[in-house]
């Protein structure tokens, strides 16, 4: 009869894992984009309110211009938002305006904690309010968490990749620089 191995025998495996179990640099860029983005978000087809979810202000806000065009056929799919549904959904956004002058700021919370993280200052051009919702339309500036706290090593750059990448990936609107 064999002997019943050892708790250290459990823990240690006496080989490395097969080559096919490595995590190679690609695995390891999947993994840091799903920890930080989550699954790929569907466009909501109606406007997330403030409300849908908890959500806390900035503790340590950073603020920069940054313009970038918004195409007018991805303005009212950014406006309307996401709101998760599941815990793979890392991310909460929601706009509000446009007030009279046509700003529009898109507040961007991480999903479980409420923190925001990235705020959009949009400015759409047009008089009347379908204009507005159809016209052009352009970032004008950016805000970003910098408390360690709350988001370690943020940056100006880090700031706008993740507005960036939660555009595409959980609202599906690509962004050019």
């Amino acid at each position: 009869m064999a002997e019943k191995p050892t708790q250290h025998q459990i823990e240690t495996p006496s080989q490395a894992p097969p080559a096919s179990k490595t995590i190679t640099p690609p695995g390891v860029k999947a993994i840091e984009h799903w920890s930080l983005f989550g699954r790929p978000g569907h466009p909501s087809p109606t406007r997330v309110t403030a409300s849908a979810w908890k959500r806390e202000p900035f503790k340590k806000p950073e603020h920069a211009a940054w313009h970038v065009p918004i195409p007018a056929d991805q303005l009212g799919t950014l406006l309307n938002g996401f709101c998760p549904s599941a815990m793979e959904d890392k991310w909460f956004v929601y706009a509000e305006g446009p007030d009279a002058e046509g700003r529009v700021l898109i507040h961007m919370h991480r999903s479980w904690t409420g923190k925001k993280i990235v705020e959009l200052e949009i400015k759409i051009r047009g008089d009347s309010e379908e204009e507005k919702k159809t016209g052009s339309a352009e970032i004008m500036g950016i805000t970003w968490e910098m408390d360690e706290e709350v988001i370690r090593d943020h940056s100006e750059e880090k700031a706008k990749y993740n507005a960036l990448e939660v555009c595409k990936w959980v609202l599906g609107v690509r962004l050019v620089e």
